[in-house]
């Protein structure tokens, strides 16, 4: 794709907000890295993490209530999101007393909440995986009935406060297409203030062939995340411990804490994009995905990347990701069983989890891929400094 800058056009400093916490902490920097390895893109990056907070913000972060969290009464929700997005628009001053800042891109809306009052010369690019609408109605937000009901109280602030900066917002970078959809259709944004901007990974290079035919080698099972419980790691370690541990090798990237057990291989302290990592995608026969909690589910991109069968829950963006079911196996339910049925599936048919690697692939290649989403983003950067003028 070519470069959207022109010649003649100034160079851009632009200032990256990021919301350094779970999948978030790789999505920012991976473009503004992009963007300062090609400066004819236009773009000098100046990225700003939200996390750790400074001492005068930390108690407004941190603190909870023993026993009131559980049901949202302490406010942590909202309480972190306005000590995060302070420390970062402290920080956005100091930058703008250093040095001309001609655009704003933050991810998420959570760390744009103290944006009010900027330069209104100043385009705001916000990226995100839900909105807080969306979080609301799932168990980042409600984690049980008692919390979903007080929610009127415990977010109506944080709602408030959203739809503030949405106001002042030139354009939204959503993740996916529920997100878009949601936007147009909960919060009435205009479709042309909205450019679709997932998380995005260099291409790795072409795999040979994802399943194993024949030979000695055992099936490799691959499972990434951090957090065990919540990325479905039990049901995983139930189903191969009872149907699979004696023909294929179970392999788990993970932080949690994992029992010992036949055919089971954790790793632990991987970097994503380390050799090791690597190895690990391009060893795996099937890559398996039981999630129980998502916004997104970034790690489908690596394997849709990698070229690795793909067995997931519906959690998150899984189903947009996977179009559906036609790149990938989406479980009907999180259980042993249902589990079972899809691993069976995959294993038993190798050439059919052939054609769903590759046209995963192609998929990646158009919509996921680092270089061709920098352009993107770039061009967007640019037309609405133009437009701010």
């Amino acid at each position: 794709m070519a470069a959207h800058r022109q010649p003649e056009e100034p160079v851009m400093t632009v200032a990256f907000l990021n919301e350094n916490t779970l999948g978030h902490t790789s999505y920012l920097p991976r473009f503004t890295a992009e963007l300062a390895r090609r400066p004819e893109l236009g773009v000098t990056p100046r990225l700003i993490d939200a996390l750790p907070l400074p001492a005068h913000l930390k108690r407004l972060g941190d603190a909870s209530v023993r026993g009131l969290r559980r049901f949202g009464l302490d406010f942590h929700a909202t309480r972190w999101r306005i000590a995060a997005s302070r420390h970062l628009r402290e920080q956005l001053d100091r930058l703008c007393q250093r040095e001309h800042v001609d655009a704003v891109v933050v991810n998420t809306q959570s760390m744009g909440l103290e944006l009010e009052g900027l330069d209104p010369s100043i385009p705001i690019l916000v990226g995100l995986d839900a909105t807080f609408r969306q979080l609301a109605s799932s168990p980042w937000f409600g984690p049980n009935v008692v919390s979903r009901v007080l929610q009127p109280l415990t977010l109506g602030g944080l709602l408030r406060r959203e739809r503030r900066l949405f106001s002042r917002v030139t354009r939204f970078l959503p993740w996916s297409d529920p997100v878009r959809d949601a936007l147009i259709t909960q919060y009435g944004v205009r479709p042309e203030r909205i450019s679709l901007l997932p998380p995005s990974m260099a291409a790795p290079p072409r795999r040979i062939s994802p399943l194993r035919e024949g030979g000695t080698s055992r099936p490799q099972i691959l499972f990434v995340g951090g957090d065990f419980a919540r990325k479905g790691g039990a049901i995983l370690l139930e189903c191969h411990a009872r149907h699979f541990a004696d023909r294929c090798d179970l392999h788990l990237v993970t932080q949690g804490a994992v029992p010992s057990g036949p055919g089971r291989t954790v790793h632990r302290q991987l970097s994503a994009g380390s050799d090791a990592w690597r190895r690990c995608w391009t060893d795996a026969d099937l890559f398996v995905f039981p999630s129980r909690l998502e916004t997104f589910g970034i790690v489908l991109l690596e394997a849709l990347a990698f070229e690795v069968p793909i067995i997931s829950s519906r959690a998150g963006a899984a189903a947009s990701i996977l179009e559906d079911g036609s790149l990938g196996v989406l479980l009907p339910e999180l259980t042993v069983e249902s589990l079972r049925a899809a691993m069976e599936t995959v294993l038993g048919d190798p050439a059919g989890a052939r054609t769903r690697a590759l046209q995963g692939r192609a998929r990646f290649d158009r919509d996921f891929e680092l270089a061709a989403n920098t352009e993107r983003l770039a061009g967007w950067i640019r037309e609405s400094v133009r437009g701010a003028k």
